[in-house]
């Protein structure tokens, strides 16, 4: 059989490329060896070369789709959950592109800039002027956020719980609140059988004269309220695991000017004390004018009260403080008051003796409030006093008049006093107080999910790990204080979100399985919690102080730094927009809660690891921008490392996350500008200062002027930085 390959040329002759005859004898073996070799090796170098051309084309058709991939990433970076895109527009708001390198404080908060801003606008009658309008702090925007988000909670009509249920009762409470329109057709009918159990009122002319005594343990007991000295329960400074009871100055429901040197003052605080006596009596139905109520003796009684307080320094200083004695060295001290009884009456069930230690925190008040106290009695200036502290008390749930009226004289007074808010706000604050644990649950449930909680812990272990790296390296401290600090942090014990008690819905139901809540009677609602509120207090004496315990709402915005349990507490309620979100760039979270956060780590480590004689130094880098170091060293301390800590935890999170999303309209910006942006905003709405605060914090580190080009020697640029953590 013959073989042959062949190929045609193109003139159309065939030439004989290969043949081989098989039939014939084979004149020499090692010809036709060669001759399979030639044509084996040929195959497979043939097959190579096609999976080379194959492997070749797969890395290809790998790295396009790669490039692909990351073509894709980058235009998918932008996150457009609602959480980003309010994020975005409320850090753009203030923001103003204009002068960069000049003044970083317009770049991040240039509110004066913002079109519309200083135009005077008229709504109905009253004009009002929005210039310079910086925006909110944070720390309010999230409490607000808060309050809103346990509003609708509250509101929720599609989730109903068992009328028995805790829950149940405290929306009941807050629905009663929110009935307005039967509040103000109760009136002044509430209060006013209050007084009458009380023996009356003697401004009112309509007064029968009780053993005073009985009356105040009544009104501890009943009402909650301590008009001549305030009790509480706290952990004994000696003994950390041991609750005492405490006894300190009351809270004063008269002005200071009445006691004030100038007599010009004196009297215009006299006369409107006096219309605003006359206009309780008012509401009370009782027809009274400022000429035929005996004021002038309460008031004096009133001002020598407040006299004879002193303010904490003061007592601090003076180791007024903390004073331990028994019930019957107090008796003996301040003898007006029937110590044993007024503290059984508000500590009811338990049986307390004369022996009871007590913490008294300004002996020299309550001796001068005895002294008073037997001056003033039997008339009934006395009875007076402790009527309008009952008012004070329960004026929130009676008609707005009450509370209208108090507010009124405090404002001119020139006071401080609350902003009002809308009805709503109110009784979910209310609600909150009275139902505290049962709106923690609800909150907690709601918005801080297991996704939330552990963002919020790697945050937080980032930034502690970053200060001990740095605590390492940083030349100011010597090594004893460098010890000092290591130890201190690393035995920093961390408290986040909420206790493990919060969400047991099983021990709220018991808690408040005795709390009466009415639809219609708010007045009622309110009586229920005041005497919830004792037997709660009474609770806290029966057990010992824990570490476990928490001394903030899981609801609040604060963060908590318990000394004696070394503790921090981020309470659930930080960790909320605008300060947070799970959906944020981590730049924005970590120029915001998380300056907030390293802030809280540094404010433990000041006095006890900060040696005094690199304090000075620590103060000529601050004076590098003028700052008046003398008086906020701490402060400026604190917000120096923040910053510089909280930004290098970034990086490092950064680092083995390889992507961070972008904000949109604010995509231009790079992660470090963003995080910038985030942290500046959080000064803007927190300092006294905050332009020269944003400016000279801005100064020290050279990524922010490196992001936005800035020349050398420019504000932003400047040649010499302080630089505490680097």
């Amino acid at each position: 059989m013959e073989e042959s390959c062949h190929y045609r040329m193109e003139d159309g002759r065939t030439v004989q490329q290969f043949s081989s005859v098989q039939d014939q004898p084979v004149s020499s073996g090692s010809s036709g060896s060669e001759a399979w070799l030639r044509v084996h090796v040929k195959w497979v170098t043939v097959v190579l070369i096609g999976v080379l051309i194959l492997g070749v084309s797969a890395w290809l058709l790998t790295v396009f789709l790669c490039s692909q991939h990351a073509e894709t990433a980058r235009a998918t970076s932008l996150c457009q959950s609602p959480a980003c895109l309010s994020a975005s527009v409320r850090l753009q708001s203030f923001m103003n592109s204009s002068g960069t390198c000049r003044d970083s404080f317009q770049v991040s908060c240039g509110w004066e800039a913002r079109e519309g801003r200083g135009k005077r606008r008229e709504r109905g009658r009253e004009t009002f002027e929005l210039q310079s309008l910086p925006p909110a702090s944070r720390w309010q925007v999230t409490w607000e956020h808060n309050l809103r988000l346990l509003r609708a909670l509250l509101e929720n009509p599609n989730y109903t719980a068992p009328l028995s249920s805790a829950e149940e009762k405290a929306k009941r409470f807050y629905r009663a609140c929110m009935d307005q329109n039967r509040v103000i057709e109760l009136g002044a009918k509430p209060i006013q059988e209050v007084i009458d159990k009380l023996g009356g009122w003697s401004l009112a002319g309509v007064w029968k004269p009780t053993d005073f005594n009985k009356t105040l343990q009544t009104i501890m007991r009943e009402y909650n309220t301590f008009p001549f000295f305030s009790v509480y329960i706290d952990p004994d400074p000696l003994n950390s695991s041991e609750n005492r009871i405490q006894i300190d100055q009351p809270e004063f429901q008269i002005s200071t000017q009445l006691n004030s040197n100038d007599l010009k003052a004196k009297v215009e605080a006299l006369r409107l004390y006096l219309h605003y006596t006359v206009s309780l009596l008012l509401l009370l139905g009782i027809k009274a004018n400022s000429t035929s109520i005996p004021t002038a003796p309460l008031i004096s009684f009133a001002s020598q009260l407040s006299s004879a307080a002193a303010g904490l320094e003061d007592r601090q200083q003076q180791g007024r403080l903390y004073q331990r004695m028994s019930i019957a060295e107090l008796q003996a001290a301040a003898p007006a008051i029937d110590w044993l009884g007024c503290l059984q009456a508000t500590f009811h069930p338990m049986q307390l003796s004369e022996s009871e230690p007590v913490l008294v925190h300004n002996l020299a008040y309550l001796i001068s409030m005895s002294g008073y106290i037997n001056m003033f009695t039997p008339g009934g200036d006395v009875n007076s006093y402790m009527i309008l502290s009952v008012l004070h008390t329960l004026s929130p749930s009676l008609d707005p008049r009450f509370t209208e009226a108090k507010r009124n004289l405090s404002q001119q007074l020139g006071e401080k006093t609350e902003v009002m808010t809308p009805r709503w706000m109110k009784c979910v604050k209310e609600t909150n107080m009275a139902f505290e644990s049962v709106l923690d649950a609800m909150f907690v449930r709601k918005a801080f999910s297991k996704e939330k909680r552990d963002m919020a812990a790697e945050m937080i272990s980032d930034l502690k790990s970053t200060l001990q790296t740095k605590l390492v390296n940083v030349e100011w401290l010597d090594e004893e204080a460098r010890s000092t600090a290591l130890t201190k942090i690393s035995s920093l014990a961390i408290k986040l979100g909420h206790p493990a008690s919060t969400l047991d819905w099983t021990g709220q139901d018991q808690l408040y399985s005795e709390f009466s809540v009415s639809e219609e009677l708010y007045f009622h609602n309110t009586l229920q919690y005041l005497k919830f509120a004792n037997k709660q207090m009474v609770s806290r004496l029966k057990r010992e102080a824990r570490k476990d315990d928490w001394l903030v709402s899981p609801l609040s915005v604060n963060v908590d730094h318990t000394i004696r349990f070394h503790d921090l507490v981020f309470p659930a309620g930080l960790f909320q927009e605008p300060f947070f979100h799970v959906d944020y760039p981590r730049a924005v979270n970590f120029g915001g809660i998380g300056t907030v956060i390293a802030n809280e780590f540094l404010q433990t480590l000041y006095k006890t690891s900060v040696s005094q004689r690199f304090l000075l130094k620590i103060a000529e880098c601050l004076q590098l921008q003028e700052l008046n170091y003398a008086q906020t060293l701490q402060e400026d301390w604190t917000k120096n490392g923040a910053l510089d800590i909280s930004l290098q935890a970034y990086k490092s999170w950064l680092s083995r996350k390889h992507f961070d999303s972008k904000l949109p309209s604010l995509a231009n910006l790079s992660n470090t500008d963003l995080f910038y942006i985030s942290y500046t905003q959080v000064i803007c709405g927190l300092v006294r200062d905050p332009h020269g605060q944003v400016n000279t914090g801005m100064a020290n580190p050279s990524e922010y002027s490196q992001g936005f080009s800035c020349p050398p020697a420019s504000p932003t640029n400047p040649s010499e930085r302080c630089s505490l953590w680097a």
